[in-house]
């Protein structure tokens, strides 16, 4: 019997989107997340399953969600909630809100399916050097699913770029580095005992991957950018200075991307019922990127500005 094709999860696709990749790109939100990043601007990515969430300001008070539901894991009382230990995801109440102050993040999608939608814009991508970009959560949380759609991607001739945090299993990483043109990996902190504190998990795996693409991708010609958020007082300092010694190192990088920590993502944590962390850390200004662009500028490292 032949095995059915892999089913991957995801929460958002954003057609003509024109970072994370050369051209004109159709990115991919893959849900499900390993770490979790005290800093991460995208909670809705890390839980693997679909996720229902509540818009608490566009909530009418109609109670035709209360009708619907029959696991009562709703309560519009008081403040509207949802009774997570109830939901079972059913949907009935998403498809009688009226003004969609009900929703639920995440849908199941097969490769012919998401084929589907990468087909609309190949003139697209033709014209203007585009392509996909698998992201997330963590793309190789869904491993079955990336490394398909990947090898599938190559043989339709479509570029493809995957941001990554690098906690995968070597095998899987390897596999995914004979079909990606272009590989964005994030480095969190340099500091073994840190980065754990800080993300739920060792650094080891990551550091390695880094240095298992940095090998590969330079054998094929492809492209390879690190990336690291500035959370200021958290991971920049004398953790840049380590960061930046470790990424002169490699043979192969193309380029180093600095992005400021923000709190963009504060809403989506109130919107799945969740606490945000680093509440009481500050955005860095200007002069303090600019500043830790210079310790790797140092180091003689391609530095994005």
């Amino acid at each position: 019997m032949a095995s059915l094709p892999a089913q991957g999860t995801i929460w958002k696709i954003d057609r003509f989107a024109v970072h994370d990749g050369p051209g004109i790109r159709t990115s991919l939100y893959l849900k499900g997340c390993p770490m979790r990043c005290q800093w991460c601007s995208n909670p809705e990515g890390q839980d693997p399953a679909p996720v229902l969430v509540l818009h608490k300001s566009r909530c009418i008070d109609c109670g035709l969600c209360l009708e619907k539901c029959e696991a009562k894991a709703l309560r519009l009382k008081g403040e509207p909630a949802i009774i997570r230990s109830k939901c079972n995801l059913c949907g009935a109440c998403v498809s009688v809100c009226p003004t969609l102050a009900l929703q639920i993040w995440g849908q199941s999608y097969s490769l012919p399916e998401v084929y589907e939608v990468l087909e609309r814009d190949r003139c697209v991508y033709r014209s203007s050097g585009g392509g996909v970009t698998l992201t997330g959560g963590e793309p190789f949380h869904q491993s079955e699913f990336l490394l398909e759609l990947l090898a599938g991607c190559k043989r339709r001739g479509i570029h493809t770029a995957v941001e990554t945090c690098g906690y995968a299993d070597e095998e899987d990483f390897r596999s995914a580095l004979e079909y990606v043109d272009c590989l964005f990996m994030d480095l969190k902190h340099m500091d073994e005992t840190e980065h754990r504190a800080l993300t739920g998990k060792e650094n080891d795996l990551i550091l390695n991957n880094v240095r298992r693409a940095s090998s590969r991708l330079l054998a094929r010609s492809k492209e390879l950018f690190v990336r690291m958020v500035v959370v200021p007082e958290v991971n920049n300092g004398r953790n840049l200075s380590d960061a930046a010694r470790f990424l002169s190192s490699l043979p192969f990088l193309v380029g180093v991307e600095l992005l400021p920590y923000h709190r963009y993502g504060a809403n989506k944590y109130d919107l799945l019922g969740r606490r945000q962390p680093l509440t009481q850390v500050k955005e860095p200004g200007a002069e303090l990127m600019e500043e830790c662009r210079g310790i790797l500028r140092e180091k003689g490292l391609p530095v994005i500005s």
